[in-house]
C-alpha cells in the first residue's frame, strides 16, 4: 500500500502550525499506533518550525513538506530555499528557548539526514513503525 501527502506553504509560524494539523490528519488515516503518529508529527513540526524561524532572516520564504507511506516505512522530507544552517554556530547564537530541534528529530526517527547549504536545507526523516512492519508481514 502507498499513500503520499505534499504541500508548500509560507514559512510562517501560523502556516506551519496549520500544516502540522493537516499532516496529523493524513497520519490518522494510516494504520499507525498513537506514539508513532506523535513522533512523526513532533519531528516534522520541529523541522518546519526551524524553517519558519531560521531559514529566511528578514524576508519571506517557503517550506515544502512531502510525506510518503510505502511498505513498512513513513518518509517525511522538509525543504526550504533559505540561507542554510551555519557550519559553526556558537552557543551565544542559540536562542534560549531553542537549539534542540535537530537533536529531538534525531532521537525520535529511525533515520535522519540533513543537507544544507547556501541554497537551502533538506531534512529527510524515516520511521519504520512496528504496526507497519506487522502489516507488510501478513
Amino acid at each position: 500500500m502507498r499513500s503520499a501527502f505534499e504541500e508548500l506553504v509560507p514559512a510562517l509560524a501560523g502556516e506551519v502550525a496549520l500544516l502540522r494539523r493537516k499532516l496529523r490528519g493524513w497520519l490518522d488515516a494510516l494504520p499507525l499506533d498513537p506514539n508513532s503518529k506523535d513522533d512523526i508529527t513532533i519531528a516534522t513540526y520541529e523541522a518546519m518550525a526551524n524553517t519558519a524561524v531560521h531559514a529566511y532572516p528578514g524576508r519571506q520564504g517557503w517550506v515544502r513538506l512531502y510525506a510518503d507511506w510505502a511498505g513498512d516505512a513513513i518518509s517525511v522530507t522538509v525543504t526550504d530555499t533559505g540561507d542554510g544552517i551555519p557550519a559553526t554556530r556558537s552557543r551565544a547564537d542559540k536562542p534560549p528557548s531553542g537549539g534542540r530541534g535537530l537533536s529531538l528529530i534525531d532521537e525520535v526517527t529511525d533515520q535522519m539526514t540533513v543537507e544544507t547549504g547556501a541554497h537551502g536545507t533538506r531534512v529527510a526523516m524515516v520511521w519504520r513503525p512496528a504496526a507497519l512492519r506487522q502489516n507488510t508481514a501478513s
